[in-house]
This record gives structure tokens, sequence and C-alpha cells, in this order.
């Protein structure tokens, strides 16, 4: 991740002469702040503090520099100083009233405090991650983000993503800022591939507003970012069980010392599969035209069944790895080792296994205080085998891709960035889909050009505005402009934007030939006659903040045409991918948040989805309209002691679907759904944290588990314990 990790340089007495700047970080009581980033503004170097929050950085000069201060949940502070002056420099570190002075990237890939961002930005923080303690990435999702819903996909079984109205391959999710191969369920992400307990924060720009990490992600962009060494020793050790089969178990080491910065990360993560039955059968009700023309409605009670959700068995390996050569000058490597075996509910002589490797080396230079480059090349290797009993494993899916990206970033005249960069991206991909699983493979390559200028008008207005080209190996140029403007007067932010999405259709959905099921029912093909999707979007919001409140309302339209979708033949037995009709989705979001000085904090999000997806007039959009999030976190601290207990909730609305069927369509109604999760934790000296959860707390259960695979059924209540252990406090370090 850009400017993510900083290491600080050492003494290199045949270079230059050696400076050394020290300090230590406290908070307003006047403990240690061990962790806290230090970094000198407008270079590659900085430094994290120790235990006693004690840190060091070795400059090559005595000119003066900007500092630059931060801690989780502490306001940031930028300090001028001059090396060698002072012996020793105290900076200390007020508790933040909301999280907008933290520091951001994803919406203009530089560094800059939330309330500053043009770009709709949604941050979820390290601290609401410890607040709801999930066990993956999807329900960590969940808790967060209303509007948001994973359901299963038909025929895998995987999870599958719907976000503000637009299925899973519409949103980008990137890992440090680089885009995620493979593929789990039908154009999603594999979503166990990510390790909770590796990350950071997640940064979350809605809908196609992004200029700079893809005009594909017209539903928006979620950049997970990665912790990263930040102590002379980084040590954490973590264990959770849960009785509904689950557990997680990860260890990281680190170092951040002198020019040089390591960090390691382990991970093993498991969850048996399971079944549910249906509390009732789900009555349906078919509308078609009688032999006289007239409108008919038939109901029918289908039988009680039950459906099962996969499990998972993962290990993961994260390894980054960087070196500092001067204030100018840094490498970095970074590598992931992931293998999932999908665990079935009833044991087959066959199962899936999924795995990655990816390597990603990256250079940052800067030219001097105003101007700077980073380089980056991914390679990623995602494959998809069936592990048999009695004999060896066979591929039935390979995502090879090749990523590159040279980025230019200037500081011009003080109220101008500008953002410039050129990518070249890469994609051999063999699918089961492809000619019924020969291991017949297609490519195709992508050629980039973005551009974009952060200008800050006056103190009050600022204006983002940008340009990504694709050049397509099949489909050509496309341009894609975007616009974000922002007016600030007192407590009271306005933004405003307009983005331009497009969406090449995937090598499976040119390419397909699939015998569904095996035993020649029906076949999808693929259409090499698809053209690329493109939306139009235009977003509006407003903000207010005054201390300990902050709350906020956003409306967006979106406008889709030459949406994809997969349907019928004229045959009426095969199915084909075909450019529907145009589509719309219009929404709103609105949030509040509250942070008492008591230890208090309260938090809801609301979300309003009006999706359409019509066709001969009937709604086939499966999006519940309404949604909503909410927590109630309270933590005191005795002595060296700190105490908390969180309340996390989520609400989704009933919904009307609709599908075809033969001559009629049918219509199904799904309940509205609620479920909560309550964690009561304690941190304790020497680095201790225990966590005792009960997740889905008022035992919820879906009444037809077997009708409705748009979302993922709730099991019935769990209890979940977690131990973690800070190495570097335990040892003080």
């Amino acid at each position: 991740m850009f400017l993510a990790s900083y290491v600080r340089a050492d003494e290199n007495t045949r270079e230059a002469p050696s400076v050394e700047l020290k300090g230590v970080v406290v908070d307003e009581k006047g403990r240690a702040l061990p962790g806290a980033s230090v970094w000198v503004k407008g270079t590659v170097v900085g430094a994290g503090t120790n235990a006693d929050g004690e840190f060091s950085i070795k400059l090559t000069t005595k000119k003066k520099c900007v500092l630059r201060i931060s801690f989780m949940g502490y306001a940031p502070q930028e300090v001028e100083v001059t090396p060698g002056m002072d012996s020793l420099y105290r900076f200390t570190l007020k508790p933040s009233d909301n999280a907008l002075n933290e520091v951001v990237i994803t919406g203009t890939r530089t560094l800059k405090p939330l309330k500053d961002v043009p770009v709709l930005t949604r941050v979820i923080s390290q601290e609401d991650i410890q607040q709801i303690n999930p066990l993956d990435l999807q329900s960590l999702l969940e808790y967060e983000m209303p509007g948001l819903q994973f359901g299963l996909a038909h025929g895998s079984g995987l999870p599958e993503l719907k976000f503000q109205g637009s299925a899973g391959g519409y949103v980008l999710f990137l890992l440090d800022g680089e885009r995620i191969s493979g593929e789990g369920s039908s154009n999603n992400i594999d979503y166990t591939l990510i390790d909770i307990d590796n990350i950071e924060r997640i940064e979350v720009v809605k809908g196609p507003m992004s200029t700079l990490y893809g005009s594909q992600a017209m539903g928006g962009v979620v950049n997970i970012i990665t912790k990263d060494a930040n102590r002379p020793f980084t040590g954490n050790l973590s264990a959770r069980y849960g009785n509904n089969d689950e557990g997680k178990y990860s260890l990281s080491l680190g170092t951040k010392q002198g020019r040089f910065s390591a960090l390691t990360s382990l991970s093993y993560r498991i969850r048996d599969a399971y079944a549910l039955k249906d509390k009732n059968g789900q009555i349906s009700y078919t509308h078609y035209k009688d032999s006289h023309g007239r409108d008919s409605v038939v109901a029918d009670t289908a039988t009680r069944g039950m459906t099962s959700v996969k499990g998972f068995e993962v290990w993961s390996v994260n390894q980054k790895l960087s070196f500092t050569f001067n204030e100018q000058f840094r490498i970095s490597l970074d590598g992931t080792y992931y293998n999932n075996h999908v665990l079935d509910y009833i044991q087959e002589k066959e199962q899936d296994v999924f795995s990655t490797y990816k390597i990603n080396p990256k250079i940052y230079y800067t030219i001097n205080d105003n101007h700077s480059l980073d380089f980056s090349y991914v390679f990623e290797n995602y494959e998809k085998r069936i592990e048999y009993k009695s004999s060896p494993t066979e591929k039935i899916f390979g995502d090879q891709t090749n990523n590159v990206r040279l980025n230019y970033t200037g500081y011009l005249h003080e109220k101008h960035i500008l953002t410039a960069g050129i990518e070249v991206n890469t994609q051999r991909l063999q699918h089961y889909w492809f000619d019924n699983g020969s291991g017949k493979t297609f490519d195709a390559q992508t050629y980039v050009l973005y551009l974009q200028e952060d200008y800050k008008v006056s103190d009050s207005f600022s204006l983002l505005a940008g340009v990504r080209s694709d050049c397509h190996s099949k489909y050509g140029f496309h341009a894609s402009p975007k616009i974000s403007l922002m007016y600030r007067h007192g407590v009271l932010s306005l933004r405003g934007g307009y983005g331009m999405g497009f969406r090449i259709p995937s090598l499976k959905e040119l390419h397909s030939e699939y015998d569904m099921g095996g035993q020649g029912f029906f076949m999808i093909y693929g259409n090499e006659d698809l053209d690329p999707e493109i939306s139009h979007q235009g977003t509006l919001s407003v903000e207010v903040t005054k201390g300990i409140f902050n709350g906020s309302v956003s409306g967006y339209y979106t406008r889709y045409f030459h949406e994809i979708g997969l349907g019928l033949t004229s045959d009426g037995k095969n199915q084909q991918y075909y450019n529907a009709a145009d589509a719309t989705r219009t929404g709103l979001d609105a949030m509040v948040q509250f942070r008492f000085k008591n230890g208090l904090m309260l938090k809801g999000a609301y979300a309003y989805i009006d999706a359409h997806s019509k066709v001969d007039g009937y709604n086939m959009a499966s999006d519940r309209p309404h949604s909503l999030t909410f927590t109630a976190n309270y933590s005191k601290t005795m002595g060296k002691v700190t105490l908390s207990a969180a309340l996390n909730g989520r609400w989704m609305s009933s919904v009307e679907t609709w599908y075809k069927s033969g001559n009629g369509y049918v219509q199904n109604e799904y309940d509205s759904r609620t479920f909560c999760s309550l964690n009561l934790s304690g941190r304790f000296p020497r680095g201790f944290r225990f966590t005792a959860g009960v997740d889905n707390l008022f035992d919820f259960k879906d009444k037809n588990v077997t009708a409705d695979q748009s979302v993922t059924p709730q099991r019935g209540i769990g209890f979940t314990g977690t131990l973690s252990v800070n190495l570097a406090d335990l040892f003080k370090l």
C-alpha cells in the first residue's frame, strides 16, 4: 500500500552524515502510546514507537521537516521540527471526538483526512473490527454495511454478494490497493481468502467514483488494507473457538529496525458445513394467461426442504518486506499463499480446493518534497482443483493475472494535487465452463491511462476530477470521466459527484459452453457479441459534524445500459448471456454516530435501495429495499484493565421477487430478518485481551431456507471465546 509502512534510514557515513531525531509519544495523561506512527512528510522515512512510546529516526540532513504523528482513536498532529536541535521531542495526542481525522487513501491515492476527501468514502476501522470480533470478512461486512447482502450462489453454494443493488462482479475488491484475482462463486471473489486478523482497516468508495482503481467498479471499490510492522518488535497471537464448529488461530511476527521492516502473518481458520430445514413450505403465486387470454393466478405451497451451507478449512501465509535506502527511495515485497478445502455437509468422494499465490514488488521514489513516483507489479495465480480420495487432484480452474502500474503524484502550487498513471493488466483464464471442462484457456489484455486533479479551490471548496481510459484487446478504447465536489461551511459538508462506470464482459460471459449438472438437461452458453456495460451515477450527500456527533445522508441514482444477464435461449431449454434492457438503481444512505466522553459510542446506518431489473414488466431484482445496522459500545478503564461491551445488529426488510417459469411468472415474498451479536471484552496488562461473544443473540432462524438463496440463512445461537496476546507488550518491547 502506497506509503503504508515506513522504515527509518540507518547511519551510513560513506553516503552522508546521520542526524538522529528522537522523541516520545504519549496520551493526555502522560501514558506511552506504543505502536504510534511517526512519519517525515515528503519522504519515505518513518518509525513506530516502542512499549515506552519512544521512537528514533535517522536523517541525512538538518533541514527543518514536518512530522506527522498518529495513533488509532486519537487526533493526529503535524509538527515542524529541526533535527539535531533538541535531544528529545515529546508529542501528546488527544482522543478524537470522531473518526473524520483518520487518514484514507483509496479515493485519491494520497494520504488525506477523511473529512477532506471529496469522494464519498466509508471506513471500517480496527476499532470496528474488534467490536464485532468476526470469524470472516463476510460477517464483518454484513454488520458494518447496510445495503449489502450475502447469498448462496446457485450451483456452487458459495457466498455471493449484492451491494446497493449491484451484483458482486460490479464491486472491485482490492488488497492493499491491488485488485484481487480469482473467482469463488460466479463473478465474485473468494471471500475466505481474506485473513480477518491481518486487516488494519477497510475503505469503501461507493459507486463508479474512483478514477484510480478501475472503471469496471460500477458498484464501488472495497480496499482492504493489511497490517504492517509498526514497532521495533511486533508480535500478536490469537485463538478463537465457537460452539458452532468454528475456530480461528493466527500468529504474526515482525520488526521495524533501521532501514529494514518485515512482517510475517500465519492463519488457520475452520468452520464446518451445516444444514438447515424449512420451518414452513414456501407459498408462491404463478401469474399467467389462460387459454382465453385472461390473467390467472395459481397458489402453490412447496414441501418443506433442507439446504446446506458450505464450510471451509483455510491455511494462509502473508509476508511483507521493506527496505529504505534513503529519504527518497524505498522498495517492498509482499507475498501471499492461501489454501482452502471447501467443506460439504455430506462428505463426498471429492472435495473442492481453492488456492492462490501472489507476489507484489513495489518501488517508491520521492523526486523532491512535491513530486513522487511509485511502481507496482502483481503476479497472482489462483486455482480451483478437485481433490479425489483415490486419485490425483484435477485442476479445473486457473486464473493467472499480471498487473503493472506506474503512478505519479505531484503537489502543484499548494492547491493542486495531480495524479497520473499507466497500467497494463493481463489475464489468462482456464475455466471448467469452457468447452465442458476440456482445459481450454482464453486471454485478455487491458491498457489503462488515468489522470486526476485534486484542486483545493478555497478553504471551503474543493474539486476532484479525473478520467480513466481503458483500451481492451477485444473492445478497444473507452474513456470514463468522474467528478466530485465538496463544500464545507462550519459544521456542514456537502458532497456531490458524477461517475461513469464501464464493465467489460468477463471471459466466462464471452466463451462459456457448459453442460450444467453434467446430465444434458441444459447448456449455458457465452456470447461473443456482448456489448460492454455502461453506467451513469449521480450522488449527493450532506454531512454534519459537531463535537461528539457525526451524521450524514446521501442519495444516488444509477442508470445501467447493456446490463448483462443470463436467460433462456429461443429454444426455451438452454441459457445464454445477453445484454438486457436498461436498468436503474436508486438509493439513500443515512448514518449517525455519537462518541460520548464517558466511553459510550452509538452508531446506526440505514440504506434504502430501489432496484429495477424488469422483464415484461415484472421486477426480477431480489434486493431487500430497507436495511439497518446498529452498534452500541461501552468501554471503561479501571486501573490497568479496560472492559468493554459491544452490541451489533442488522435488520433487513421483507422483499417481493419474481422469476420466469414456463409461460408464467412466479411471485415469492420473503420475510424480514434481524440478527444481533454481543461481545464482552477485557484488555489486561502485558497485552492480554479476552472476548466472550454471543452470535445470533435472539436465535433468529429463516422460515424458508431452501427458497431464498439471495441471503445466507442464519443458524441458531452461537457462543465464541477469543484470546489474543500482544507479544510486544508482553515482553515490553
